[in-house]
């Protein structure tokens, strides 16, 4: 068996090789290492620590323990990075205010986010990585929120308060569709001392907590398996320790997608632990302290904060927006224009006054010599859909200089512009209000990169491109094929198609209807139709003849939605909710339902015959458990309206009291399951499995069927033994309404026999 101290020296080699150069000679040896670094030699000795960890390092005649030695400016350098850090990140320190936050195990308790982020990550668990999922809408204050926390734990570091950084990935708006990518360009523009191949060196021994900043991007970018496989075997590297910070827009994420990543990459096993967080909006408490901040009450002509908010809904009256303002980005954009003349269209929706008011203050910006405006409003409005448009059509969120200028170029010819207002346009078109230069990017060395300065404008015109698109059936199926519609574009499809009015409607669902779906992008075609449908089915009720056609809804929230007489057509519905819901089913072909989240009292889904383990698998109800057995979920179909065959009906009770215990036991295993690839025996304490009186029998079957597996642990401070289930959750979950695995059939077999 490996001795402590022979593994401690195969992970010293391990965390020098990440430094040195590639394929250069590193010697080790229990007291001295040497090893070549950007051409120059190194030579340490290694020196016998007070416990039976990491050796401490003397090097240049300086000893430092061995945590300090690889942040040491010979290694890392993380003072110099630090620096960096604190100016790419710094925030606009005037105006910020500190979001909310709360994970699920808080009820509704919330706390200040960088509060709830530093309690995970000072308490990380035993033997996996801790992995903080940030969610939260377009626009709530993730970015800003994140770089803050970059910016402040910088300055604490280097005013030697503190031990670790966080480095700021920006994910968001790069056609990168894997994370080593995103992150050798963070370490390019930042002038960092270390490449890729040492971060996981340095996250996991706690010096650096990498934030990767719109992981959904980076899941779009590539169809999402590269970006979840680079995400699991960046977490294989750190052996089950340290932590990092992902974000994302989508409330909706499949954790599941990690494990089977992780179970498909084994050799190299990833011992991670998710925790979501999710960012709350803001009160009115935190709106009035924005708006209290620098002069804005005084721009507004208000004075109080309380009477500031009241005006500004009123300005904004549309479409509900006092919840609007909720959102970060809303507030302080309706801030900037509130004191401007309002434009032709008073009740437009509150972002398509804020983008008129910008555009009319571009046009009085871009005058030639004789002061006249180069472009008209509706050129202003043209030209930023076409920037919008190309960046769809790349399958990107950004730009380079010389690609806007040929966009301009392109524009000016179009609208017949020439002379000395063609040269002025296309000089300035690369400085346009609406774009900026990316976010802690100096990019020196290589193409200034543009991007529209926020989300909410890019989602604005791309929505308008997809919903002209589809009502005029312009190529439907490169359009839809092309890269993966954020939840931030689909909202702002279905508001745009409610502008129009229903004829508007009818043209686009009769397009989606009929339209071509080719086998290459079939998979991204068929997402981004599920998110437009969802979205219009969410502002639109009682849709008539409503037919959907060739479209997964993965994640897709129906609650409280109605639909009468709906046809649905090879469609996929997974881990959609329906609760509260009311439809009517005309038609079913080749349609499946996974995982739907019902209540008995409140969701009718009437119409529907079903086949179960054909045409349904998987039904979660108001308790929260997942039925997968045959007879129970055809008693739930039967409560909600579903139709089941006869011969599926429910005779009698197939379990006893103690297999139902022992079952409800194991859903709660698999739920905890879920988020963490290894359970340490202080988890499943901690959770009150193990405690349970029902878990001794749990885990025997477990262990007799193969379910589980077990791998003792030895490290610094910590001896124990981490349990692993050998099968995803789900399927070991999915075993209950019967499975061609004989392991898990045996199972639960096993289990109805209690």
């Amino acid at each position: 068996m490996t001795t402590l101290n022979e593994q401690v020296m195969a992970e010293v080699r391990a965390d020098l090789a990440s430094f040195a150069d590639t394929h250069s000679r590193l010697d080790l040896t229990n007291n001295r290492a040497a090893w070549t670094r950007q051409g120059a030699s190194y030579e340490a000795a290694l020196l016998q620590s007070g416990g039976a960890g990491y050796p401490d390092v003397r090097l240049n005649g300086a000893k430092n323990s061995y945590s300090a030695f690889l942040a040491s400016e010979e290694m890392a350098n993380l003072s110099a990075l630090a620096e960096s850090i604190f100016f790419s990140c710094a925030p606009n320190h005037d105006r910020y205010i500190e979001p909310r936050a709360k994970t699920e195990d808080s009820g509704l308790a919330t706390r200040q986010a960088k509060e709830v982020v530093a309690d995970l990550l000072s308490d990380l668990p035993h033997g996996a990585t801790r992995v903080v999922f940030l969610r939260g809408a377009a626009g709530a204050g993730k970015t800003v929120a994140l770089r803050q926390l970059a910016h402040r734990q910088a300055e604490k570091y280097l005013n030697h308060n503190a031990d670790f950084l966080y480095l700021y990935i920006d994910a968001q708006a790069r056609y990168l569709a894997r994370l080593d990518d995103a992150v050798a360009l963070v370490l390019q523009d930042l002038n960092a001392r270390f490449t890729y191949r040492a971060l996981a060196t340095l996250t996991k021994h706690r010096l650096v907590v990498p934030i990767i900043d719109g992981f959904d991007e980076l899941l779009g970018a590539g169809g999402g398996g590269e970006a979840v496989d680079a995400l699991t075997q960046f977490l294989a590297r750190l052996d089950g320790r340290g932590a990092t910070i992902a974000s994302a827009r989508s409330t909706y994420f499949d954790f599941g997608q990690i494990r089977t990543s992780a179970d498909r990459l084994r050799g190299s096993e990833a011992s991670f632990a998710i925790v979501p967080v999710e960012l709350q909006p803001w009160t009115e408490r935190e709106m009035c302290a924005y708006l209290e901040k620098g002069d804005q009450l005084q721009r507004l002509g208000a004075v109080s904060s309380s009477e500031a908010l009241k005006q500004l809904e009123r300005t904004f009256s549309s479409n509900g927006s006092a919840k609007l303002f909720s959102t970060p980005f809303f507030l302080a954009a309706a801030v900037e224009v509130a004191g401007e003349p309002a434009g032709p269209d008073e009740a437009a929706r509150p972002i398509c006054r804020i983008i008129d008011s910008f555009v009319r203050r571009e046009t009085g910006k871009f005058l030639n010599a004789k002061d006249e405006s180069i472009l008209t409003e509706e050129n202003h409005w043209r030209f930023l859909r076409m920037l919008a448009e190309e960046m769809w059509w790349q399958e990107r969120r950004e730009l380079d200089k010389a690609s806007v200028d040929i966009i301009a170029e392109l524009f000016a010819d179009e609208v017949g512009m020439t002379g000395t207002d063609l040269r002025a346009f296309v000089s300035r078109a690369s400085s346009y209000a609406f774009l900026a230069t990316q976010n802690g990017a100096s990019h020196t060395n290589g193409p200034r990169m543009l991007a529209f300065s926020h989300e909410y404008y890019y989602a604005f015109f791309v929505a308008r491109l997809l919903a002209e698109g589809l009502a005029k059936n312009r190529d439907i199926a490169g359009l839809l094929g092309r890269t993966q519609v954020s939840p931030t574009v689909a909202t702002e499809f279905a508001e745009h198609v409610e502008e129009e009015g229903p004829a508007y409607l009818a043209s686009v669902l009769g397009a989606l209807e009929t339209r071509y779906v080719p086998v290459p992008t079939r998979e991204t075609n068929r997402g981004n139709a599920g998110a437009l449908y969802t979205a219009l089915l969410c502002r639109h009720p009682r849709i008539p003849n409503l037919r959907l056609f060739e479209a997964s809804f993965t994640g897709s929230d129906f609650r409280d939605t109605v639909q009468h007489d709906v046809h649905v057509e090879n469609c996929d519905f997974v881990d959609s909710d329906f609760r509260g819901a009311n439809w009517s089913f005309k038609a079913s072909t080749k349609t499946t339902f996974g995982g739907l989240t019902v209540d008995v009292p409140t969701t009718r889904l009437t119409g529907l015959r079903v086949q179960i383990g054909t045409d349904l698998y998987g039904l979660t109800h108001g308790g929260g458990r997942t039925e997968y057995d045959p007879i129970r979920m055809a008693t739930f179909c039967q409560k909600i309206g579903m139709q089941v065959p006869p011969e599926e009906l429910p005779a009698q009770p197939r379990y006893s009291e103690h297999a139902e215990a022992t079952i409800e036991l194991l859903h709660k295993l698999l739920h905890v399951s879920e988020r963490m690839y290894y359970l340490s025996e202080g988890i499943l304490k901690q959770r009150g499995i193990s405690t349970n009186p029902y878990w001794l029998d749990l885990e025997n079957l477990l262990h007799t069927h193969g379910l589980m597996e077990e791998k003792n642990t030895q490290r610094r401070g910590h001896d124990g033994r981490l349990s692993r289930l050998a099968y995803p959750p789900r399927i070991i979950a999915e075993g209950e309404g019967g499975t061609v695995d004989s392991a898990i059939r045996e199972f639960w077999k096993a289990v109805r026999s209690l």
